[in-house]
């Protein structure tokens, strides 16, 4: 079996985002299960697969909101890797609510095998935050 290293700094960066109250430990236990239950399931080394649906899960643009005198418009920016990866973790995240099973580790593991088969609904978001953006893409300031 496959065993990521300690200091993985993906790894730290999925606990320190799904981390609640600064239980740190708490995290790093609850990423370490998901890794598991991700290798149970499709039998493949883990962290490969975690990387990928969260690279496939993450918006390459966000929308904001600007006021202009009495408008408000919506423009899209682009987002830096770091950005990038929250936001496609925060995805994953939110997705894992709708999920089934009772622990966050069982939930999490099965969006991210959701994500990479394509079937999940933090893709569907990425569509439409990509397909606003396109809409609005005339709004960016010179």
């Amino acid at each position: 079996m496959f065993i990521p290293p300690a200091h993985d700094p993906l790894l730290n960066y999925i606990a320190a985002v799904i981390q609640r109250h600064g239980l740190r430990a708490r995290a790093a236990r609850t990423v370490s299960r998901m890794l598991l239950h991700v290798h149970t399931f499709t039998r493949a080394p883990p962290t490969p697969i975690v990387r990928e649906a969260i690279m496939t899960a993450a918006p390459s643009v966000r929308v904001v909101s600007l006021k202009y005198g009495t408008k408000v418009m919506m423009t899209p920016q682009p987002l830096t890797e770091k950005q990038r990866v929250r936001a496609g973790l925060k995805a994953i995240v939110a997705a894992s609510e709708s999920r089934p099973g009772k622990s966050l580790e069982v939930r999490l593991a099965r969006e991210i095998i959701a994500v990479v088969q394509g079937e999940s609904k933090s893709l569907a978001e990425k569509e439409r935050l990509h397909k606003l953006a396109m809409v609005n893409r005339g709004n960016i300031r010179r």
